[in-house]
């Protein structure tokens, strides 16, 4: 018999066909949620825009006056027009600027300057404290310990009075006795001169002054007694006072006494 051969049939590879899905395209209506926040984005959006408008226009954040601490002689509306914040919204008010044209006061040693919301300002400041009274001419200053020139203020009775007997105020910018370009000053050891010679003659209310011999004043006994500057009153008044016994003691009266130099004094007789 013959043998027949039984075939299987081959599994067909072909592949089966795709089905491609068709997408709707177009506009997504928003949400709920989607409108409920872009209507909280534009409430603050218009809240900010409006805070911005008030902050700019309302006249609460505009300064009118300021408070002023540390003052004895200088009066607060001074201190007022020096800082020029008149009517300046707060935002302009840079606090550092403010202090620097405050203490370029001559009367004022510093300044500090406190801004606070919504339109306050607070100025304290420290005082240069007069040591003398400078006489000019027909003019009178303060001058304090450093030899710094500022307005007289009040009457000081306390004070002792140095008149001047040239024409000009001895030293100005540049010079020795200078902290700044173009500030007036007076040589420091002249105020401690002066100081120093009311301290050992509390009845001394007046002082004259020259480049030449110094500080000297007049003497009740008929003289002028001449003591240079500097804070070394208390050997020259020693000096003074021996020359004076000595002369009396001789029948002399002086019509000056220069005790300026101490180791070297002079004087003359009147003829």
């Amino acid at each position: 018999m013959k043998q027949r051969t039984v075939r299987t049939p081959r599994r067909s590879h072909a592949r089966k066909p795709t089905v491609r899905r068709r997408t709707r395209t177009g506009l997504r209506l928003p949400t709920a949620a989607g409108l409920k926040w872009r209507w909280v984005s534009l409430a603050l959006a218009l809240v900010a825009a409006g805070g911005l408008i008030f902050l700019f226009t309302s006249e609460m954040f505009v300064v009118s006056r300021v408070e002023v601490g540390g003052t004895t002689y200088v009066p607060a509306e001074e201190i007022y027009t020096l800082s020029a914040i008149a009517d300046k919204h707060i935002l302009q008010v840079n606090p550092e600027e403010v202090a620097q044209r405050v203490a370029s006061s001559p009367s004022l040693e510093a300044a500090e300057v406190i801004v606070e919301w919504p339109a306050r300002v607070i100025i304290l400041v420290q005082e240069r404290e007069p040591a003398i009274v400078w006489e000019q001419g027909e003019w009178r200053y303060w001058v304090d310990s450093r030899g710094r020139l500022m307005p007289e203020r009040v009457e000081m009775p306390a004070l002792v009075r140095v008149v001047n007997e040239g024409e000009e105020i001895p030293f100005q910018c540049p010079g020795p006795a200078c902290s700044e370009a173009g500030e007036i000053t007076i040589d420091p050891a002249v105020v401690a001169g002066t100081q120093h010679l009311k301290t050992l003659r509390s009845n001394i209310e007046m002082l004259y002054y020259d480049p030449v011999h110094g500080l000297s004043y007049q003497d009740g006994r008929g003289w002028r007694g001449y003591f240079g500057v500097g804070a070394d009153m208390d050997i020259k008044l020693a000096v003074y006072e021996t020359l004076i016994e000595d002369l009396e003691a001789r029948g002399l009266v002086p019509v000056y006494i220069d005790v300026s130099n101490p180791d070297a004094p002079f004087y003359r007789i009147a003829r």
